[in-house]
């Protein structure tokens, strides 16, 4: 949620950071293989260089830093169902720069037209078009909403919109080709009361199928995205190579907190616990179903891979894939506020609360996306002020009180990445320490993978090479379960 500002994108920055805490941040010399996998660890230091290379070559679609990303985040769908080249660029061409009721206008009107072809083809009985189309138009609504959650939870577009691209996503999977697809409603307690969670269970089709049970993919979404987006990264490609595939809503995401107003939670290993009894539950009263709950893998990207950490030490769970991942919240803040005023905060007691609304007001006029932000990851996190949603931004973190760690309750396999151009923390902050402190994890069956160009997976999220995301994950995962995939020609 918090990136490198328009003058950091212009020059290289080296900064040293000196740890001073009773149990010093493990980090290591550099040592990778071709594809920036990390090959071992050597020694321990108490401060790092960290370098920022931020000379980047790719083509910018808007010269503000968020727009352009997240425009090529929706372009990055046209080679999955989720865009079509000639509707972006038209729609493109609607939308001024950090405006956000242009890009709402401009993806809305993308979107019903996309959905107008959609019923042409139907009534065409043209199968393929029309599954097609009402993926494109579901995406495109999803993306409308998106700049409208960084002002008001409020805005009725936001769950219409929502609404009507939930409902094109159905009709699109509906129409898959030999896949078939399950609505779900995990039952999820808390204080407030019983709710459901939202879910998907999709079967390959035939063809693709494996020799015995069904590896399954089970993937727990982000901060900022939907279920329906990501089916098109990580489940198309599970389903194409035989994997069953879960996912699930929880508090703070999706439909969940559009319209149940149900916002996140840092102790996502409850609700993954949840989305797990239901699985198992699931597949004992089905068992014609065939999934092979011994090979389950429990994937997310961002603030999702962060959240599948989290998860990643029920037992239950036997390989975890985390996409460029934070280790703490509160880090992502080191790119939007300057450090004297961070310190004063960590400090406490001496500024009132009010003070930091004044704060985040000042820092917000200044920059578009500063203002987005804030305001979306108060939305987030359910909290009114600045103050509170800072205190509640400390509680997502893989440290512990007893400096331990979270990540030593990790045994099972496990893959991180990071991404050098990342907009929220660079890989020496948060892939490599997240590597490092898997000391229960054996080595032979941990991965870093850090990502050094654009066009490899270098951007958050792997926001344009998500082909190369899904054929590195799954090469490490059929490893990890023992899958020997051969090409017959």
């Amino acid at each position: 949620m918090y990136g490198l500002s328009n003058s950091a994108l212009n020059a290289d920055l080296v900064i040293t950071i000196n740890v001073s805490s009773n149990k010093p941040i493990r980090s290591s010399e550099s040592r990778t293989g071709p594809g920036g996998e990390r090959l071992a660890s050597k020694r321990k230091l108490s401060c790092f260089m960290v370098r920022f290379p931020i000379t980047q070559t790719m083509f910018r679609l808007f010269k503000s830093d968020f727009f352009h990303f997240e425009a090529l985040r929706l372009l990055s769908f046209t080679p999955h169902d989720g865009g079509e080249v000639a509707e972006f660029f038209a729609a493109l061409g609607k939308i001024r720069e950090n405006d956000s009721e242009s890009w709402y206008n401009a993806w809305t009107e993308a979107g019903a037209k996309a959905e107008a072809l959609a019923a042409e083809a139907e009534l065409a009985g043209n199968r393929d078009a029309a599954r097609k189309a009402f993926f494109r138009a579901s995406n495109y609504q999803r993306a409308a909403q998106f700049m409208l959650n960084g002002f008001s939870g409020n805005d009725p577009r936001i769950l219409s919109n929502s609404e009507t691209a939930l409902g094109n996503f159905w009709r699109a999977a509906s129409l898959l080709d030999g896949c078939s697809i399950v609505r779900l409603e995990i039952p999820f307690t808390d204080d407030d009361g019983t709710i459901s969670l939202p879910a998907y269970l999709c079967l390959p089709p035939t063809s693709k199928r494996l020799p015995g049970k069904l590896p399954v993919l089970m993937q727990t979404v982000g901060g900022d995205a939907t279920q329906e987006e990501i089916f098109h990264i990580y489940p198309m490609a599970a389903l194409e190579l035989g994997y069953a595939v879960v996912t699930f809503e929880g508090p703070g995401q999706g439909i969940v907190i559009r319209k149940h107003g149900k916002p996140m939670r840092p102790d996502w290993e409850v609700v993954v616990s949840a989305a797990l009894d239901f699985t198992h539950q699931y597949a004992h009263d089905h068992p014609e179903l065939d999934l092979d709950l011994d090979r389950l893998a429990l994937v997310g990207s961002s603030m999702g891979g962060y959240l599948a950490l989290r998860g990643a030490a029920d037992s239950r769970v036997r390989a975890c894939i985390s996409v460029d991942p934070f280790y703490n919240m509160f880090d992502l803040l080191k790119g939007r506020m300057p450090e004297i005023v961070r310190n004063t905060f960590i400090a406490g007691g001496f500024v009132p609360d009010g003070i930091w609304d004044y704060v985040f007001g000042t820092l917000g006029q200044a920059n578009w996306q500063t203002r987005w932000e804030f305001n979306f990851t108060r939305w987030l996190l359910g909290q009114e002020t600045a103050a509170q949603m800072m205190r509640k931004m400390q509680e997502y973190t893989l440290a512990t009180e007893d400096g331990k760690g979270y990540l030593t309750r990790i045994q099972c396999p496990t893959m991180v990445t990071g991404a050098r151009f990342s907009m929220y923390c660079q890989p020496e902050v948060s892939t490599h320490r997240i590597y490092d402190d898997l000391i229960n994890v054996p080595v032979d069956k941990k991965l870093m993978w850090v990502a050094e160009d654009e066009a490899e997976g270098g951007l958050q999220s792997k926001i344009g090479a998500f082909n190369v995301l899904t054929t590195k994950s799954f090469a490490w995962l059929d490893q990890i379960f023992g899958i020997d995939r051969k090409i017959v020609l």
